[in-house]
């Protein structure tokens, strides 16, 4: 287990929000293939958002290979997400753990989990760990692979700190569904309250 934490003026509203927001994979990080499987299911507290992407893994300006990855996101409420992913290329599963604490009005703590399944026989060769013992090998992924999470999150941060509240925000088609998103989130705030700014306010 690997864990990362990152500090940042934010809302847990606004860190959840990119399980369904796939638009912002592409533009902010540089994913390629991005694609929605199925439909944003919610069940009560819970909601599923499953995707496809790829992602091109590179040393020293030289792409080494390309993640061919599927991502299932289950988030329980607003501040704990678990996400399922699978690596085809290689052939390696990962468990994330996307925790997101308010430590004041303004600003949230975002603790990084993850844990990649022992790799034992690696589809394709991995570059640089091809002799390595499984369980090196494995520590070695991932702590790569919770580097990629943790500079990810700090490309958020500089979007995340300059969002503001707005109470009939203008979305669009290509959004997809995170006007769903934000209905799923309202049962998590007592009645006659809102957002306004990072923090929540309550209305007379």
């Amino acid at each position: 287990m690997e864990i990362r934490s990152v500090r940042f003026a934010g809302h847990p509203q606004e860190t959840t929000e990119n399980s369904v927001d796939l638009g912002h994979l592409r533009y902010v990080h540089g994913y390629d293939s991005v694609t929605g499987v199925g439909r944003v299911s919610v069940d009560g507290a819970c909601l599923r958002s499953c995707f496809d992407f790829k992602r091109a893994r590179t040393v020293a300006g030289i792409t080494c290979f390309t993640y061919d990855v599927s991502a299932v996101t289950h988030v329980h409420g607003l501040g704990f997400s678990f996400v399922e992913v699978r690596e085809r290329f290689i052939g390696m599963d990962t468990r994330l753990w996307v925790l997101a604490t308010p430590i004041d009005g303004e600003l949230v703590e975002l603790t990084l989990a993850s844990q990649v399944q022992l790799l034992l026989r690696p589809k394709r060769p991995i570059a640089g760990m091809r002799f390595l013992p499984p369980r090196l090998r494995t520590r070695v992924m991932n702590r790569i692979v919770i580097a990629a999470q943790k500079h990810d999150v700090l490309q958020d941060t500089a979007i995340w700190g300059r969002k503001r509240y707005r109470p009939d925000p203008a979305l669009c088609r290509s959004d997809g569904p995170i006007g769903k998103f934000r209905r799923y989130c309202e049962q998590f705030y007592p009645d006659g309250s809102r957002i306004s700014g990072h923090g929540v306010e309550f209305q007379q």
